[in-house]
């Protein structure tokens, strides 16, 4: 049986532990990639990786209409998506794919259930990992949650996936079964892992003056509406308008908080992680509603920076099912995991009172 793994990255986020996977667990396997057109600069960066080496082969895939059209359906509307694998794999994907013991990706989305059933009969294992918050909360096939998941086809993926790899297995709250693997902590000290994912990323390291950095979050892009650009406006007159910037969020169609004069330009193509990897002295202070992303530098780099948390603050129409296990989740982090400049406010006075502790406000330098 062959020993050849698959990778599927969707997003900056999976393809920066994609590559950490790959030179840590996943190491002595050979190893393709798969890098859907979901992923911003898809085509360059998959040129860079080539080259590196790292990865036997590296597929591009259109996926993004595919998901588009089958996400939604239900029943017989179903059938079309998983009909004649071989002929839509060879429109969708760049070239063939080979014989794999095992595949990983990150999201239960058509095309990942659509390879699935591609490896059903065969003996290859299917492993989940890590995309934010979501892998922890989110049982994505249990059967209520979507009509794919009662689809004869859709729902084979449940019988492939062996388990989840998280940086942290312990905060996992999805209540699906699945085991939960711990994927190492990455070392900040680690120059050859910040130099390959420079190159991957063709990301120049530049200081970016703002000592508090808002972690925009997807809500736009799920039509949710929501108090966060005032959430945003709030902090940034708290601290000054020279020390703040908002990080928007890849999916959001549009960057509002740019549009609005609340921030200056921030680089969106590249992981957040790779930004604070390159963090010389992680000085700067971070704020988000709920975004994973706050709780990447304790989660991911062991990290103790400051960090704001304002989903007490927060008010808008929720459509996440699952926001009572993210409470949970929210809640279980702060317990154990937090550290000691860890902070969520519940009242505005109390934000206003945690950022000036944190060095605000100053005199405005624009």
């Amino acid at each position: 049986m062959t020993d050849r793994i698959l990778i599927l990255a969707n997003s900056v986020y999976q393809l920066f532990t994609a590559v950490h996977l790959r030179r840590t667990l996943l190491r002595n396997r050979q190893a393709d990639l798969i890098l859907t057109d979901i992923l911003p600069n898809r085509d360059a960066a998959a040129q860079r990786i080539q080259e590196t080496g790292l990865f036997g082969r590296v597929l591009t895939a259109q996926t993004a209409a595919f998901n588009r059209e089958y996400a939604g359906k239900k029943g017989c509307d179903l059938d079309p998506a998983f009909r004649d694998i071989p002929r839509r794999l060879d429109w969708i994907l760049s070239g063939e794919l080979d014989c794999y013991s095992a595949v990983y990706f990150s999201n239960f989305d058509p095309f990942a259930r659509l390879l699935a059933c591609c490896f059903y009969a065969l003996p290859c294992d299917f492993f989940c990992y890590e995309d934010g918050f979501s892998s922890y909360v989110i049982d994505y096939l249990r059967e209520d949650r979507a009509p794919i998941n009662r689809h004869s086809e859709g729902r084979k993926i449940a019988d492939k996936v062996c388990g989840v790899l998280l940086y942290e297995p312990n905060l996992a709250r999805r209540g699906d079964g699945l085991p939960n693997l711990p994927i190492p902590r990455i070392d900040p000290a680690d120059l050859e892992l910040r130099a390959l994912l420079n190159r991957i990323f063709d990301y120049h390291p530049s200081h970016f003056p703002a000592d508090f950095i808002f972690l925009e979050q997807s809500f736009r892009a799920e039509g949710i509406r929501t108090n966060d650009l005032e959430l945003m406006r709030l902090c940034r007159e708290a601290v000054g308008p020279g020390r703040f910037a908002v990080k928007p969020h890849p999916r959001n169609p549009e960057n509002r908080p740019f549009q609005l004069g609340l921030t200056r330009k921030y680089p969106v193509d590249v992981p957040w992680e790779l930004f604070l990897l390159n963090e010389e002295r992680p000085s700067s202070t971070v704020i988000t509603v709920c975004s994973n992303a706050a709780l990447t530098p304790r989660i991911v780099f062991g990290m103790d920076r400051n960090t704001v948390m304002l989903y007490h603050l927060f008010s808008g129409k929720i459509l996440w099912k699952e926001d009572a296990v993210l409470r949970r989740y929210l809640h279980q982090f702060h317990r154990q995991f937090a550290g000691k400049h860890y902070y969520v406010p519940r009242t505005e006075y109390e934000l206003k009172e945690i950022l000036y502790y944190l060095g605000g406000p100053h005199e405005p330098t624009d």
